[in-house]
């Protein structure tokens, strides 16, 4: 039975079970913080994106001499848009924003209560529901037209479909997932927004490789017409196979058995023809290949810093309604109180000692082994971008930085990776080659914005003191990530890591 806690005497919501409460004060986090998010989430609006297919010509490629009257004429179509927003979700122009620290004019803040699946532009797929921290993640990873990407634990599908936005026709974008409910989730998603450069694999992340995922695609499609999801009726009878194995397990033991040799299988979920082909070409030249040219490893991880899970007071209200809205029927299973229980906590016993002795908790093995095989995907020159929704040391900087010290540690270790791996900022760009055409509009922000944004995570890093307390040497005090804190951007805390994978030469392998 739970220890009874007293959540008055220490400050955290009444609501915080005795669990969640020991979690806190494991990893420094204050009811402070708690006390913030409840506060700010009433403040806090939903996001969109406007997807580039449906944007005026005039404003995906904006002039490039300045003049005046393309500025003008890119002002007035923007407001032509803000207000095709406005009057589809039934609300005022004045209402609608623009997100001014991402790339403009893509992104957009709306009341946070407006009936979004309703709205025309939505169902069409004109716009999608993204989260301003999520899409931050993109824009860190900047994946530009022709990249081939992998997107590790890519459901429910936003970023992937934002990544497949951003590649173009040329590139193509691979998503995994171990959960297949999740997987076709994102399935649903890129087949509603017609994304046709995308492959989706039923796999472990922590295993998968690029030259097994070009394996397992049926290149003989003579051999049957593929189906709606793109897969042959070979493809189509692994993939059930795979379900019902998966269906035969339970949660737990499929959460506990990642990483394991019999979880090495993977399956075709979703494939487009473009996709297919350029990654059996792939399997043809595995010699030369040498892998993805960008990584975005969106961990799993406890959840203890998503808004969609913390049950602050209201166990019946949607985590983004407006706070006058009629509240859901408790029956429905998807309150707060729910999510909060759903918190992937993993907390051991005592997990500190566990850390001092080098042994990691179950889920920042996972983390670990999620990021590093990200990292061996990833080919020389290649970026790879880690994030997640936790607050905790533990499962951000200490994860990112024992990543690094990991495949960083000798000269034959760098040269099994086949490359030095090296931690930028997550919006500094300058390491990158790519010329700026090669760049989609919808993830590249200004040297303005990227300037602006640096100065602004630079000013509150650790507003709660979590590093602070965690922290026990200059080591450990190095750069290694950006924080988005609620309060500061107003939106869904994000946790963001960039590594490059500097190639190696004479000079730094002997």
């Amino acid at each position: 039975m739970e220890a009874p806690c007293d959540t008055a005497a220490l400050g955290y919501p009444e609501t915080f079970t005795g669990e969640f409460i020991r979690y806190c004060l494991v990893h420094h986090l204050p009811p402070l913080l708690f006390h913030d998010l409840s506060e700010v989430l009433e403040r806090i609006p939903r996001y969109i994106r406007v997807r580039p297919q449906y944007m005026l010509k005039n404003i995906v490629m904006p002039p490039e001499d300045n003049n005046v009257a393309g500025e003008v004429a890119a002002r007035q179509e923007r407001c032509q848009i803000k207000a095709q927003i406005a009057a589809s979700f039934g609300v005022s122009s004045a209402s609608v924003e623009e997100v001014e620290w991402l790339p403009n004019p893509y992104y957009y803040a709306v009341p946070r209560g407006v009936a979004m699946s309703r709205a025309a532009i939505y169902q069409i797929g004109m716009v999608s529901a993204m989260d301003a921290a999520s899409v931050a993640a993109v824009v860190a990873l900047r994946p530009c037209q022709g990249d081939l990407v992998w997107d590790v634990c890519c459901s429910p599908g936003m970023k992937l479909s934002l990544i497949a936005d951003a590649i173009g026709e040329t590139g193509v974008a691979v998503g995994t997932d171990i959960n297949l409910n999740r997987l076709f989730t994102a399935r649903s998603v890129l087949r509603k927004h017609q994304a046709g450069n995308v492959c989706l694999f039923a796999a472990d992340g922590t295993s998968f490789t690029l030259h097994e995922a070009a394996a397992a695609l049926d290149e003989m499609i003579s051999s049957g017409k593929p189906g709606g999801n793109g897969l042959t009726p070979w493809e189509e009878r692994k993939l059930r196979r795979f379900r019902k194995r998966r269906h035969e397990m339970s949660v737990e033991t499929a959460t506990a058995s990642i990483g394991m040799k019999e979880e090495r299988e993977l399956a075709v979920a979703f494939s487009t023809v473009h996709a297919r082909e350029r990654i059996c070409c792939i399997e043809k030249w595995k010699n030369e290949h040498q892998g993805f040219d960008r990584v975005l490893v969106d961990a799993e991880c406890s959840h203890d810093g998503s808004l969609a899970h913390i049950f602050f007071n209201d166990a019946t209200r949607k985590p983004f309604s407006a706070a006058k809205a009629t509240p859901m029927t408790v029956s429905s299973g998807i309150d707060n109180a729910h999510r909060m229980q759903r918190l992937h906590l993993a907390l051991q016993s005592d997990e500190k000692e566990a850390k001092v002795q080098e042994e990691l908790s179950p889920l920042l093995q996972i983390q670990l082994n999620l990021l590093r095989n990200g990292y061996s995907q990833l080919k020389p020159g290649g970026t790879l971008v880690y994030c997640t929704c936790s607050f905790t040391y533990e499962q951000n900087e200490f994860i990112v930085r024992e990543t690094v010290s990991r495949v960083n540690s000798s000269n034959d270790i760098k040269r099994q990776y086949n490359g030095e791996a090296v931690i930028r900022h997550p919006f500094l760009y300058t390491h990158e080659t790519v010329s700026l055409e090669a760049i989609s509009p919808i993830v590249r922000l200004t040297d303005a914005q990227a300037a602006s944004l640096q100065e602004r995570l630079k000013m509150d890093p650790d507003p709660y003191g979590i590093l602070c307390a965690e922290v026990r040497n200059e080591e450990e005090a190095t750069f290694t990530g950006v924080r988005l804190w609620p309060r500061n951007f107003a939106t869904s805390f994000q946790f963001i890591a960039k590594i490059w994978k500097r190639p190696l030469c004479s000079s730094n392998t002997e």
